[in-house]
Order: structure tokens, then C-alpha cells, then sequence
């Protein structure tokens, strides 16, 4: 079954970042939430959505999580130049960091139009980076890719091509039985 929005972004919320301190951070404890004390410039690692919490108050900054307008920019490039059968490799976390960026882009582009001009740029060759993804896995997962065909895909997008590939295959079987094969 495909995962929700809602349990997509819980998966991406509760994944670790990594983290820097900008300040002396003491230790903080809640009901079932414990954070070290850290000292200005340590790195550490928490939720994601705790990270942000931490970024908020002024604490803490993402040590490159975010994914850049030239790092995306390579990778729209490069999957733009891909034959239709071939996936490029995306960079680890792909998926996680362009939510990250995204998110903190919108909260920041509040009113501030170059903001909002810069995150448009970027949804925008995201969406064209999974779109063009998509149809290639759609692709594979109709002939039935071979494992070097697949070793490209980011977690997210195996979850997609085993989910279709086994519709298609049971869908395929059934009609075939059709024709008494």
C-alpha cells in the first residue's frame, strides 16, 4: 500500500539531521525526549523536526542539510540527459533534504518576492526531476528491470517500482490466463 502524504512527511519529520550548535545548547529533557548539553560548534544529530525547533530559536543551524539551487540544478540537469530506461543516482537522502530545503525555503519566502521567486525555481525543477523519475520507473517496473537497472533508486522510489511491478505482474498473469497461458 502507498504511503499517505501525511505518513511521508512523518517519516521525513522524525528522520535525523545533523546539526551544529551555534551556542551553548544545556541539556534539555522532556516526557520522553532527551537532549544532551552541547557546546558552540559541536555537531550532533536529533529529529528533524526537533532540528528545526533548535534553528527557530537560534540555537542551532543544519550542518548541509539542505540541498542547494546548483546541487539541484546538476541533478535536473543530469536526469534530463538520462536515456528513458537509465536512472541517474540521486545523492543520498534526496528526497529528505529537498523537504527540508523546501520547507525552511516557504517559511523564509514569507512576503519577500526574490524568496519566493527562488522557491518557485526549485519546485519546479523538483517537479521535473520526479516526473521524469516516475515515468522511468513506470518503465522499468512494466519489463521487469534487472537488478542493475534498479540499484539508482532511492528508498522512496524501490518502495514505488516493487509496488508496481507486483501490479503489473499479477495484473499481466491474469490477463495472459485469458488467452489459457
Amino acid at each position: 500500500m502507498p504511503l499517505s502524504l501525511e505518513d511521508l512527511l512523518f517519516e521525513f519529520d522524525n528522520d535525523s539531521v545533523r546539526m551544529v550548535a551555534v551556542r551553548k545548547i544545556p541539556r534539555i529533557e522532556t516526557s520522553g525526549l532527551l537532549l544532551e548539553g552541547y557546546e558552540e560548534n559541536e555537531e550532533f544529530t536529533v529529529n528533524l523536526w526537533i532540528g528545526r525547533e533548535l534553528v527557530e530559536s537560534g540555537v542551532a543551524r543544519f550542518a548541509e542539510e539542505e540541498i542547494g539551487s546548483q546541487e539541484l540544478g546538476r541533478i535536473h540537469y543530469m536526469e534530463r540527459i538520462q536515456p528513458l530506461g537509465r536512472l541517474a543516482p540521486l545523492p543520498e537522502r534526496f528526497y529528505q533534504r529537498v523537504y527540508l530545503t523546501l520547507s525552511s525555503l516557504r517559511r523564509r519566502a514569507r512576503g519577500d518576492l526574490a524568496r519566493i521567486e527562488a522557491y518557485n525555481r526549485l519546485v519546479g525543477m523538483f517537479r521535473d526531476i520526479v516526473e521524469g523519475r516516475v515515468r522511468k520507473i513506470v518503465r522499468l517496473a512494466s519489463f521487469g528491470a534487472s537488478t542493475d537497472q534498479v540499484k539508482n533508486l532511492a528508498p522512496e522510489e524501490r518502495r514505488l517500482y516493487e509496488e508496481l511491478s507486483s501490479i503489473i505482474s499479477s495484473w499481466r498473469s491474469n490477463i495472459l490466463r485469458i488467452a489459457g497461458e
